[in-house]
């Protein structure tokens, strides 16, 4: 009677497969470290307060958008110096002179390159001043703030060559 010998395969398999479990997990480490979670800043504020005061922000958004209308005259960006021109006007079509506009003109992937300007009024409109160091797409968010009412609105961009 011959004896035959049959290799066992499994422990293979199995130091295999921890040690590929091993390395999917220090790649999911590595790729969270180099790709950081950036906090989304829609309403110029972190997000602890936005949580805490998001009825009340919300609230004064409806006001805003019931009695003013908010438009971003500037429609192309470049790498360099850029004029932001906004038009505030009521429902009734009159240009709105008493507003505090701020902008935030930010990435939609990270907020290192963030620029926050205040427009100033000039000529019927609002301008904001803005130099813009590298290309590609941007967000330029818009905080009125008229009385009661306080209004955001976003528009998004991409620089040209």
């Amino acid at each position: 009677m011959t004896k035959s010998k049959e290799k066992n395969y499994w422990p293979h398999f199995i130091v295999a497969l921890v040690f590929f479990a091993i390395g999917l997990g220090v790649w999911t480490i590595k790729a969270a470290i180099d790709n950081p979670v950036e906090l989304d800043n829609s309403y110029m504020l972190n997000y602890h307060a936005v949580d805490e005061d998001i009825n009340d922000i919300l609230k004064k958004q409806h006001i805003f958008e019931k009695n003013y209308d908010l438009n971003l005259l500037t429609n192309k960006i470049n790498v360099g110096k850029n004029k932001l021109e906004i038009v505030l006007k009521d429902k009734n079509g009159k240009v709105v002179k008493n507003a505090k506009i701020d902008i935030l003109v930010t990435r939609p992937d990270t907020t290192k390159y963030d620029k926050k300007v205040t427009a100033k009024f000039e000529n019927r409109k609002y301008v904001a001043d803005v130099d813009l160091e590298h290309e590609g797409r941007w967000n330029i968010i818009i905080k009125a703030k008229i009385d009661d009412a306080q209004g955001f609105k976003t528009f998004k961009l991409t620089t040209l060559q």
